[in-house]
């Protein structure tokens, strides 16, 4: 009977470690992705950029060159300068959701490691206990 039981404990652990590497696994995969995504960022950071720096000169080009504005380039024109700061406020926000997301797989990731480690130290036991326990019950028949 308590080899039944020991047994029957072993195998829930082992479904749980299974459960436990298949949530790392996919905790794994959604980091990748968020590297991803945090390179999409920034690459549409730097396509909006080149969009906009191409728009000002042509705005500058074709506007304030001659004109009673004194704006030595396209940089100074405030359309310029208001898209830039809100280019530059959504990456930021964005760039610290991709970062708290990051961190939120990354502890979830330690965390099932560490009751991983654990699992995997409760399996040896009983491993153990298993077979001191069929040694004891073959030893104890072979006396009778």
């Amino acid at each position: 009977m308590a080899e039944a039981i020991l047994n029957e404990t072993l195998l829930s652990y082992i479904y749980r470690r299974n459960q436990i590497n298949t949530m790392v696994t996919q905790y794994q995969n959604s980091k990748t992705l968020a590297a991803a995504e945090t390179a999409d960022l920034a690459d549409w950071k730097t396509a909006k950029y080149q969009n906009l720096r191409a728009e000002c000169k042509n705005i500058f080009s074709n506007t304030y060159v001659g004109s009673t504005y004194t704006f030595n380039d396209y940089t100074e024109i405030p359309e310029y300068t208001e898209e830039i700061e809100y280019i530059d406020c959504y990456y930021e926000a964005e760039m610290e959701d991709m970062t708290a997301w990051e961190t939120q797989l990354e502890n979830q990731i330690t965390t099932l490691t560490t009751e991983l480690t654990e699992i995997n130290s409760y399996m040896e036991s009983y491993k153990s206990m298993l077979s001191n326990n069929i040694k004891n019950d073959y030893n104890y028949s072979e006396g009778l």
